[in-house]
């Protein structure tokens, strides 16, 4: 199962998108995506919008797509349900396992696949040589190319989950594909930062405050579009183990030096009043020291023997607490089960403090662990705050993805897959900078600053971010307010009070969607200017906006201090050879 491309390309089996036996069959849904009103055009820039309608292909004409996944490696839930819910819309999906490398193939059996395709590129060489070169033969194809002209017929796009195949095969595409849209697929809530280096044409995310730090969004050379995450949706029927309240324990990213921290305070937040759920960790040394260790501390409950059910145990419990995998996070979020991580801050990773915002608690000190999972159950005061948090997420699952494939499909590339040769005038310098007019943004176009103005530069956009962070968080309380007024007026049946309140809550989203893509941007412009690498014209075109008066003027004295200071410098170290010269000729 490894090998999904056994058969024709243009005739792929019907299970080759089922993982292997190594990984847990997944629930797909079965029920084509509902019609929905008609789009309005999805936007050119990078900002990510959500999609309104599934496109349709021209009359006639079915979507044919090429899904690639890692040769070798068992097939994700993730990569089996995307392409699922494209077959479930109509579009033709051929897998293509291919390896995370492009120079050559492991020396591990071939499969039958590889044999066929090694069979037809061995009597393509055999024709080439009978018909004779005449000693001009060209130099051989990289391998990679030869596996993707394997797959015959019209490609309207291709399709990668894992960043690293991606980064591998998609720079190949237009010498097989001309013209194939290039989309990377994001099967929950952690953005791989893999994905920096893939070149693509579209990045399809879960939300629309995903993705913003991709170059290539940044820069406008690929569109977001909006769907997910890729997990099991309301077509999973959830487990739970009785009628208490159910607490999933998770320690898939905790070291084994946090278990004691974790079950000691779990067993203070009156386990009687709820049940323990341990999920696996996939680490034996963890898993087995939770057994161990669980005794000690009083507590007991139960752990499924395989992660083959995890989602369903997750959708029934009505608290995830630990260090979740991402997978796991999504499904939590998916489901409205609130989150409680357990970690410092340093440990978190993007992912992590996205769904902070939108609901998860964060306990960095293990006292507070037993107070907030008793305020998180049912019944407890951080309840119903964490679940409408996450409801703004309003996961769309594995069709919203299938959705957002295809139309990045019909969108198309966003600009021509190769840049126009540079005019004579372009190669030019006339010793002249360009001041005023439009910014210089180019893609690729680099810039050096001095030290000094980079610092300077630097100032500027820490400033400007602690401003946006006081509004955001402004913002953000007043949002809380408004939310609380607009539930209380629904509680005393005053719906009409109620209903004029909600374009303020409305508006203050909106405020707040526009404060975090601004600091979002703001934190990857100081990363990048704190950093020694070089700057893009853009870059500084986006901090030129935020430099002052008063910064000019004292980068100026700083230039005449420093050019004082060395020059005494200097004045002082030659006055210091003097006297060691007389001290000698002295002596």
């Amino acid at each position: 199962m490894n090998e999904p491309n056994d058969s024709k390309p243009s005739e792929p089996k019907s299970d080759a998108s089922k993982p292997s036996d190594s990984a847990a069959a997944p629930v797909l849904a079965t029920e084509p995506p509902t019609a929905q009103p008609a789009p309005t055009g999805q936007p050119a820039e990078a900002t990510p919008a959500p999609l309104l309608a599934l496109p349709a292909p021209e009359p006639g004409r079915a979507y044919r797509v090429l899904a690639l996944t890692e040769a070798g490696a068992p097939l994700t839930r993730a990569f089996a349900r995307t392409v699922q819910a494209l077959r479930d819309s109509g579009t033709e999906v051929l897998p293509l396992a291919l390896p995370r490398r492009a120079d050559a193939p492991s020396e591990s059996t071939p499969t039958i696949g590889e044999l066929k395709r090694g069979i037809a590129s061995f009597a393509r060489d055999l024709v080439r040589g009978m018909r004779g070169s005449g000693g001009n033969e060209a130099q051989p194809e990289p391998w990679l190319v030869s596996q993707l002209r394997a797959v015959e017929g019209r490609i309207d796009a291709v399709i990668a989950t894992d960043p690293e195949v991606a980064r591998a095969a998609f720079p190949l595409l237009d010498t097989v594909f001309p013209g194939a849209v290039r989309v990377g697929i994001d099967g929950d809530y952690h953005i791989d930062p893999e994905w920096k280096a893939v070149d693509l044409d579209a990045f399809v995310v879960p939300h629309p405050g995903l993705g913003g730090d991709l170059p290539r969004l940044r820069e406008g050379r690929a569109r977001a579009f909006i769907g997910g995450p890729v997990v099991a949706g309301a077509e999973l029927a959830a487990k739970t183990l009785d009628a208490l309240p159910q607490v999933a324990v998770s320690f898939a990213r905790l070291e084994p030096g946090d278990v004691d921290s974790l079950l000691f305070q779990l067993s203070l937040a009156r386990p009687e009043r709820f049940s323990l759920l341990f999920l696996p960790s996939s680490r034996q040394g963890v898993d087995e020291l939770v057994r161990a260790r669980a005794v000690t501390y009083g507590l007991r409950g139960k752990r499924p023997k395989s992660d083959a059910e995890t989602e369903a145990w997750i959708r029934g419990s009505s608290l995830l607490v630990g260090l979740p995998s991402p997978a796991e996070l999504a499904t939590a979020a998916a489901a409205k089960v609130p989150v409680h991580l357990v970690t410092n801050e340093a440990r978190l990773q993007d992912g992590d403090r996205f769904l902070l915002q939108h609901g998860a608690v964060l306990s960095d000190v293990p006292i507070t662990i037993a107070v907030l999972v008793e305020g998180l159950l049912p019944g407890g005061p951080e309840r119903e705050r964490a679940v409408e948090a996450l409801s703004d997420l309003d996961p769309s699952g594995p069709s919203g993805a299938a959705q957002a494939i295809r139309a990045a499909i019909k969108a198309g590339r966003p600009t021509p897959a190769t840049a126009p040769p540079p005019t004579a005038h372009a190669t030019i310098d006339d010793g002249l900078e360009d001041i005023g007019g439009p910014a210089t943004t180019q893609p690729g176009v680099t810039t050096d600053l001095p030290i000094a103005l980079r610092r300077a530069y630097l100032k500027e956009i820490i400033l400007q971010q602690q401003v946006v962070e006081r509004n955001l968080g402004r913002a953000q309380a007043g949002l809380e307010t408004w939310q609380r007024r607009v539930r209380l007026a629904r509680a005393s049946q005053q719906d009409a009070l109620a209903d004029r309140a909600v374009p303020r809550v409305e508006g203050l989203m909106k405020v707040i969607d526009q404060l975090q893509r601004e600091l979002r941007d703001l934190k990857g412009l100081r990363e990048r200017f704190a950093s020694p690498a070089p700057l893009s014209a853009a870059d500084r075109a986006a901090a030129s906006r935020f430099l002052s008066p008063g910064t000019a003027a004292s980068l100026d004295r700083s230039e005449t201090a420093e050019a004082t200071e060395s020059a005494f410098a200097q004045l002082e170290i030659e006055d210091a050879l003097a006297v060691l010269k007389r001290k000698l000729a002295g002596g």
